[in-house]
């Protein structure tokens, strides 16, 4: 049995496509194609995916040879990291974050990765959190920093190791935090303002989007802007409204004259995460420390605040 086919039939199952796994792997379709192929052949005991739905999807026997084959991956990584040194990876490691989150988690926490694996090279993308997850499916990446909110599902094959519990709330320069009553606004109160939103792929704008439409409300979008502190500062002197993580307002040079919003019927609960997959690699230790630093400097900034 040859341990290239078992990764390409890992590849596939965890990706759920032929492209994708090939990009995982860095080869050609019709190369991961043939692995695959090699690897029914040799399994020889009926098949390992069910064609007959598209896409197609592993049968039973194909979700039973995936975990042994997972074992095996997992074990040929262990012999590597016996064979050479764990503790100073070399190579580069590929990492994601979502838009929003740059400044707020990394900044401190790559310098720590720099220090402690000076052979490491990085290379940082951003993306919208759910384009980062489906990166880190196809391999594109090795690890992502989303913020996620409960319409994002993490796929098999993935993990989600959550780093901080993230509040995302109502920001406005001309209104107060509360009605003149001393009641909370309500979406309904904030049906005709102007809202300043990150471009269509944010899943914060889709959550309060879905807000609206339950309630059968409309919502104007007054200005696509991509990036929180800009819409902040363009609040002011406007009746708009925007859509902000607490913590980055919290922290932002454009807080001063501007107020959260008590919004009784909307409520957004995100997590700042890492995505990873679960195949064991010899970047775990650069991975794992990425995720200690920035839950670290996520902690100082809540007690900070």
């Amino acid at each position: 049995m040859n341990f290239q086919d078992i990764e390409a039939f890992v590849a596939v199952a965890e990706t759920g496509s032929v492209s994708r796994a090939a990009a995982r792997l860095n080869l050609t379709q019709p190369a991961t194609t043939r692995r695959i192929q090699n690897f029914e052949a040799t399994v020889g005991e009926g098949f390992l995916f069910n064609r007959a739905v598209k896409p197609a999807v592993l049968t039973t026997l194909g979700n039973h040879v995936l975990e042994h084959c997972r074992a095996v991956l997992a074990a040929v990584v262990a012999l590597e990291t016996c064979a050479t040194s764990a503790s100073d990876p070399t190579g580069e490691l590929r990492i994601g974050v979502a838009h929003g989150l740059g400044e707020m988690v990394l900044t401190a926490p790559l310098e720590d990765l720099r220090q402690r694996y000076p052979r490491l090279r990085l290379q940082i993308g951003s993306n919208w959190s759910s384009g980062l997850i489906e990166d880190v499916r196809s391999g594109a990446i090795d690890c992502a920093i989303g913020l996620l909110t409960e319409a994002h599902t993490i796929p098999a094959g993935l993990q989600r190791i959550g780093l901080a519990d993230e509040q995302v709330v109502v920001v406005s320069a001309s209104r107060s935090a509360t009605k003149r009553d001393g009641s909370p606004w309500r979406l309904r109160d904030l049906a005709e303002a102007d809202w300043f939103l990150n471009p269509p792929g944010c899943g914060c704008r889709a959550a309060l989007t879905r807000a609206f439409d339950r309630q059968r409300l409309r919502m104007h979008v007054a200005a696509e802007i991509f990036g929180e502190d800009l819409q902040l500062s363009l609040l002011s002197g406007s009746n708009g409204l925007s859509l902000v993580p607490r913590r980055l307002f919290e922290n932002s040079p454009h807080r001063a004259g501007r107020q959260i919003l008590a919004v009784v019927d909307f409520d957004m609960p995100v997590t700042v995460a890492l995505i990873r997959s679960n195949v064991p690699s010899r970047l775990d230790g650069p991975i794992s420390q990425l995720a200690t630093s920035i839950k670290e400097k996520l902690e100082h900034q809540t007690n900070r605040a």
